[in-house]
């Protein structure tokens, strides 16, 4: 998603634009993570979603929500992924 960082999407007739931003992702475990920032913008109002997957072996895990949010129950998500893979 980052590969283009603008596009448009139509959602029920309505245009959606989109921003994607690439963040530097933290060391949180696992093998690899990445993170992006996402913005929508539709008839003049803008929603950010925080996406960020983190992949330790065989197990990806990815949790998209309020940038909030996700950095809240980060941790907590991929604990309770690890304990039941």
């Amino acid at each position: 998603m980052t590969g283009c960082p603008t596009y448009q999407v139509v959602a029920g007739g309505t245009p959606v634009d989109v921003t994607s931003q690439k963040l530097p992702a933290p060391h949180a475990g696992g093998d690899e993570q990445w993170i992006q920032l996402l913005t929508f913008i539709a008839e003049g109002r803008s929603t950010v979603v925080k996406q960020t997957a983190i992949r330790d072996g065989n197990l990806l895990l990815v949790v998209s929500g309020s940038p909030a949010l996700v950095d809240r129950h980060l941790d907590k998500a991929l604990a309770k992924a690890r304990a039941t893979s």
